[in-house]
C-alpha cells in the first residue's frame, strides 16, 4: 500500500473540500488547463495527480488523441475513467507515484502538474519530466501561494485532507524555475491568479529546447 496519503483521502471528501463548499480551487485549475489545451493543442497530454479528472472536460479528442493521468489513488481514477468515457482508449490512467510510474521518453507534448508539487519532490522529478516530454513541449505548474500568515493549506473540516495538509510544502516559484533549469525545462512565461479565500496560484509555463 502507499505511503503516500492522498491515497486514503476519499474522493468524496477531496472533492467537497476542493469544491465551491471548501478550498473552491476545481474551477481555477480546470480552467487553468482548459486554457493551455486551447493555446498549445497537444496531440498527447500528461496529467501528474489527474485526481478524479478536473479540467479532463476540455479535451478535445479531435486534437488530444492521447492522455495518459497519474496518481496514486485508485479511487479517484475510477472515477475519473467513469466520467470521461467519452475519451474511450485516447485515456490511460495509472495508479502509482510520478517518481515511479514507467512512461516513455518523448512522448508527450504537454505535462500539467496542478498543486502537485506541494506534495512532490521537485529535485527528483525535474529530469523525469523532462524525459517524458518531445523536444519543444511543455509543462505548465501551478503552484500555491502562501496564504496568510503563511499558511500553505486552506483549513478542512476532514480529517484525511488535515492529514495530507501536514506533509503539504509549499514550493517557491523561483525554486522551482531553479530545479526545472537543471533538466533545461526553461521558464517561458508565468502569472499569478487570484483565487477564493484571498489565496493566489503562481501559474508557469516551461518548454523543453527543440
Amino acid at each position: 500500500m502507499s505511503s503516500n496519503p492522498w491515497s486514503l483521502v476519499p474522493a468524496a471528501e477531496y472533492e467537497s473540500h476542493m469544491g465551491p463548499q471548501g478550498a473552491d480551487q476545481l474551477a481555477p485549475l480546470s480552467a487553468i488547463l482548459g486554457k493551455a489545451l486551447a493555446t498549445l493543442r497537444p496531440a498527447r497530454l500528461l496529467v501528474l495527480g489527474v485526481a478524479t479528472g478536473n479540467g479532463l472536460e476540455h479535451v478535445n479528442p479531435a486534437v488530444t488523441s492521447r492522455v495518459v493521468g497519474v496518481d496514486v489513488n485508485l479511487q479517484y481514477l475510477g472515477l475519473c475513467r467513469q466520467r470521461q468515457m467519452r475519451l474511450g482508449s485516447r485515456l490511460e490512467l495509472y495508479c502509482a507515484e510520478a517518481e515511479k510510474v514507467l512512461l516513455d521518453a518523448g512522448a508527450f507534448d504537454l505535462c500539467y502538474a496542478g498543486l502537485f508539487f506541494e506534495h512532490a519532490d521537485p529535485a527528483r522529478l525535474a529530469g523525469r519530466i523532462a524525459s517524458w516530454l518531445v523536444p519543444g513541449g511543455a509543462l505548465l505548474t501551478v503552484l500555491q501561494l502562501p496564504g496568510a500568515g503563511g499558511a500553505a493549506a486552506v483549513p478542512s473540516r476532514h480529517a484525511s485532507i488535515q492529514a495530507v495538509a501536514e506533509r503539504m510544502h509549499l514550493v517557491a516559484p523561483a525554486a522551482l524555475v531553479k530545479e526545472l533549469g537543471k533538466a533545461k525545462l526553461a521558464l517561458r512565461r508565468a502569472y499569478e491568479l487570484p483565487v477564493a479565500h484571498g489565496r493566489r496560484f503562481h501559474v508557469a509555463l516551461f518548454q523543453k529546447p527543440k
